[in-house]
């Protein structure tokens, strides 16, 4: 899938020198997963914990107009989304997702300003975790292709600059009783060329 993603940006990108202004980018930014854990210790006891961290997730996507309504887009996320938990004293569990896509879009406009778009592609979410300790196994990833969907609105700032909120759904992944989930709301803004 990788290499289809860097042959198809490298095809845009290629298509895109005659016409430029058919070429957009932009960045989505979301509230980092919180996240939560439950697990087993040691003497067969259960805790609870919370993330360490939370801050700003982050994503950038690129795309190519092939007609007033219609787009070719390719994006990834996960752009600081890595949690770290703390597990029996001494460990922590450090967690870190992303997923690349790429997704035709359409646009409905509402009006001049206002519009409402819908995507529909392929997915790859990737799942990397790992303990933090003494004697501490091997980091374990697991990568998985899906359904990629998005639903949104966008509000033109200019001629060339959109704000846009949005909600991406994807698979959830699941790694030896981890399950993350994809889903993400996200705020971002589209600048075309």
């Amino acid at each position: 899938m990788n290499k289809f993603l860097c042959s198809t940006l490298i095809a845009l990108a290629a298509s895109s020198l005659a016409h430029a202004e058919d070429l957009y980018i932009g960045a989505g930014f979301s509230a980092a997963d919180k996240g939560h854990i439950r697990y087993t210790g040691s003497g067969g006891v259960e805790h609870d914990s919370e993330a360490k961290r939370s801050g700003v997730a982050a994503g950038l996507f690129v795309g190519y107009v092939l007609s007033p309504s219609w787009a070719l887009e390719a994006g990834y996320r996960g752009i600081g989304n890595t949690q770290k938990f703390d597990l029996d004293p001494g460990y922590q569990i450090k967690v870190r997702t992303g997923m690349t896509y790429l997704a035709a879009r359409n646009t409905w406009r509402l009006s001049e300003d206002w519009a409402l778009y819908g995507k529909l592609g392929v997915a790859q979410g990737r799942l990397k975790a790992g303990i933090i300790g003494k004697d501490a196994p091997p980091d374990a990833t697991v990568k998985k292709n899906g359904v990629y969907l998005g639903l949104g609105a966008s509000y033109m700032v200019s001629k060339d600059i959109a704000l846009q909120l949005e909600l991406e759904h994807t698979h959830k992944l699941r790694l030896e009783g981890l399950n993350a989930s994809m889903d993400k709301f996200s705020l971002g803004v589209r600048v075309g060329f």
